[in-house]
């Protein structure tokens, strides 16, 4: 009997599973030529799942393409990537028709060596130029290059990924290079501080610090200098997976992969040895070997807390021995305030994980999970594969390097209701205290005395407005993704567009601004909204009510006739599903791939806000 045909994912999930297995470059290589005679025509791919990656170059970069595209794929993206042709990046860029703005894509990476645009003989002669001659050069280069991309960032809606330039490790100078004004190494590293200013603040082009990634590899060995004078196939086969590796730093947050909560198990892990067994004073987590590893692990899990990463904690324990280490231990960096929720007892931890995720209200692909156990590990990475399993090394030594090196917790913009994340969280769980004693979810929040500000976002606010919309998933009706160039724009097309902000504050504090809606409003006649999403961190307090009647009500003051609404179905936002059904929109349309398009006419008086809580209108 002749097994089942296998469809075209389970095709390319064999396929990942080898690289899993086995990361060198030949089989990666291998992979992705299987995986591109792979049919997905007849796959329904959503929309978030789609990149488009566009890579310029002064040399050939083909290979890093596949290593992208693996990559890519392993975050249940479907990548289409154009590769120009090398060292036509000039003619890409000026072209106004050229295949690179015609494919359109979402990302571009750009590499250029800085040798190529030096003039001729300049570091040959190097050792022998006037520093007045090198500063000139400097100048030319950063006015050149901020020419070439600011023209591409004005002919494409692209994020720009710039890579700086990686600074030699010879000098003809030898020793003496350092004594220069202006040495060789120093003139490199004078571009790329001059790089980074130039760019600072703008929202469209980020630079790259690939001199950074080939440090960490080795600047001896990032070259393949056969296959470089032979075809100007720069990067080696080895080091082409670091360069791939940093660069999904960009990717995941611009398709909203990258996590936000950690969850730590205890013994071995955020402490030596075992509490129960150990007790308080037994355990190692002190200033001195071997206690200090874990004290600087935990230094390094409360930088990321204060950035507005989630703490979690998931151990197999005695709830009271543990928490004392939290509340009693001299050298205990975290503390039970910078928890958002922990299960600790002797229940399995694929259980206790699934609850710590229902608790704090985000989805188990948020969560990055560090136990120092392999059994623990493979339980929980088998039973729930959206949960990220960090495969801690044997010496608590490399914990700190180990989370250091993670690349899922980057985002495009950091805000100020970012840095308090972890705070609010906190406090979340004294609402939650308060929600188990009332009877009615509407008691709950009539206790809460919640005051919703509903306003358009001033400049200031696009930031954090560009964050929530790059990484809120599970209340997202579209799950539409821009970067703040693009929120930018929108906003200053007021005749367009209206970008909400919700900002929501209680008795236990401000949450500060955890709604964004976008309105298209260029038919003046019909309302559009594009963009409707809430932080999960305030899900169940029924403030999204109250934020789609402001619409509403502003659409009839504007007279409109009527106002549509889509909702875009992802992994993670069935919980919006109905969300327009129960606020009196009808059904317009329903697509194949589970896309419904909503119609609201009922535009003739306003709409009462609801009495459990009071509203500011701007």
């Amino acid at each position: 009997m002749n097994s089942p045909q296998k469809t075209p994912l389970e095709k390319q999930e064999d396929l990942l599973k080898k690289i899993q297995e086995d990361p060198s470059y030949s089989n990666y290589w291998s992979v992705y030529k299987q995986i591109q005679k792979i049919d997905f025509s007849k796959i329904n791919v959503l929309a978030n799942q789609k990149i488009k990656i566009a890579l310029l170059s002064s040399f050939t970069i083909d290979p890093l393409a596949a290593f992208i595209d693996i990559d890519c794929r392993m975050e249940e993206l479907f990548p289409e990537i154009y590769v120009a042709p090398f060292n036509r990046f000039q003619e890409e860029i000026i072209d106004d028709k050229s295949k690179l703005y015609k494919f359109k894509p979402e990302i571009i990476f750009f590499f250029i060596e800085l040798e190529s645009l030096l003039e001729e003989n300049f570091l040959i002669d190097f050792t022998r130029l006037e520093e007045k001659i090198i500063v000139e050069e400097i100048n030319r280069i950063i006015e050149l290059l901020n020419d070439l991309l600011t023209k591409l960032a004005e002919n494409t809606d692209s994020m720009i990924v710039f890579s700086n330039f990686i600074s030699p490790v010879f000098s003809p100078m030898g020793v003496l290079d350092k004594k220069r004004v202006i040495g060789l190494k120093r003139f490199y590293r004078m571009i790329n501080d001059k790089l980074e200013t130039q760019f600072q603040n703008d929202k469209t082009i980020f630079i790259f610090d690939f001199d950074e990634t080939a440090s960490r590899f080795g600047k001896d060995e990032y070259i393949n200098y056969p296959m470089y004078y032979r075809g100007s196939l720069l990067l080696s086969e080895k080091f082409l997976p670091a360069v791939s590796y940093d660069l999904m730093s960009y990717i995941k947050p611009l398709k909203g992969r990258n996590r936000k909560c950690i969850v730590l198990d205890l013994d071995n892990t955020l402490w030596g040895g075992i509490i129960g067994e150990d007790g308080l004073d037994g355990i190692k987590l002190n200033i001195n070997y071997p206690g200090n590893h874990f004290v600087d692990f935990q230094k390094a899990l409360l930088s990321l807390f204060k950035r507005g990463i989630i703490l979690a904690v998931n151990s197999k324990n005695n709830e009271a021995d543990a928490l004392e280490v939290f509340q009693k231990h001299p050298y205990m960096q975290i503390k039970e305030t910078h928890l958002a929720a922990h299960r600790i007892n002797w229940n399995d931890k694929v259980q206790n994980m699934i609850e710590l995720a229902e608790e704090i209200n985000i989805g188990l692909d948020s969560m990055v999970f560090f136990d120092d156990n392999p059994v623990e590990r493979a339980r929980v990475k088998e039973a729930l594969p959206d949960v990220k399993v960090v495969d801690l090394p044997k010496s608590p030594a490399l914990y700190k390097k180990t989370l250091e090196q993670l690349n899922d917790f980057n985002t495009l913009a950091i805000t100020k209701e970012d840095l308090t994340r972890g705070e609010k969280y906190y406090f979340r769980k004294q609402r939650e205290g308060i929600r188990k004693k009332v009877q009615s979810i509407d008691e709950f929040i009539k206790t809460l005395e919640i005051i919703a500000t509903i306003k358009l976002a001033d400049k200031f606010a696009l930031p954090r407005v560009t964050s929530l919309i790059n990484r809120t998933n599970q209340f997202n009706v579209t799950t539409r993704r821009y970067t703040e160039a693009q929120v930018e724009a929108m906003h200053k097309k007021t005749a367009k567009f209206n970008i909400y902000i919700l900002e929501i504050k209680d008795k236990f504090g401000e949450e500060g601004i955890i709604g964004v809606a976008v309105v298209n409003k260029e038919n003046q006649k019909i309302w559009q909204i594009d963009t409707f999403l809430m932080s999960c961190r305030v899900i169940g307090r029924k403030v999204e009510t109250a934020f789609l009647t402001k619409i509403i009500n502003d659409a009839i003051t504007a007279k409109a006739q009527e106002i549509k609404a889509e909702y875009i179905p992802t992994k993670k936002n069935p919980l919006v599903k109905d969300f327009f059904k129960d606020h009196n929109f009808d059904v317009e349309e329903e697509l194949p791939e589970g896309t419904i398009k909503w119609s609201f006419k009922q535009l003739k008086k306003p709409i009462a806000f609801p009495k459990y809580l009071t509203v500011k209108e701007d």
